[in-house]
């Protein structure tokens, strides 16, 4: 029997709340498929329900990771998610060394769901911005009037 559109937008908000946020690993046997797939754009593909549980969003906080949902559009088959992720960096991302520093970053997600549970997520972080928060990458100037020039000298 396939969820209505309300039913699977509780669903993946329960992910991402309680998984996500939470660290509740035992509650992904409930929410995902066991062929569960994440096509993060960031940190990489990773498949099977263990394997999601370990994702770059995991790593990116520790247990101090919390997700406000902006919006949320959902089908019979899909949802689409905004949110805004805070957290702080205590763990190692991408070589970078735990920094301490807390972020705010807008996150995207787009699930596709099988028989109730959730089949495959496409996560789209916004990774730029976190590594510049994190002081991994420079600031981006704030008039960029100049750098228009540069590309398109008349």
């Amino acid at each position: 029997m396939q969820n209505t559109p309300e039913e699977n937008a509780a669903l993946v908000r329960r992910f991402l709340t309680d998984v996500v946020a939470g660290g509740d690993t035992a509650a992904v046997d409930v929410l995902l498929t066991e062929e569960s797939t994440d096509h993060n754009l960031v940190f990489g593909e990773q498949q099977g329900h263990d394997a999601v549980t370990t994702l770059g969003w995991r790593v990116l906080a520790g247990a101090d990771v919390g997700i406000e949902v902006d919006s949320v559009v959902a089908t019979h088959e899909r949802v689409a998610v905004r949110a805004t992720v805070t957290g702080t960096h205590t763990e190692s991302l991408m070589e970078l060394a735990p920094t301490g520093v807390s972020f705010e970053i807008d996150y995207a997600w787009f699930c596709r769901l099988h028989d109730g549970r959730i089949a495959e997520i496409w996560s789209l972080p916004d990774g730029l911005g976190l590594l510049r928060q994190l002081g991994a990458l420079p600031d981006q100037p704030a008039d960029q009037s100049h750098t228009d020039q540069d590309r398109h000298p008349e």
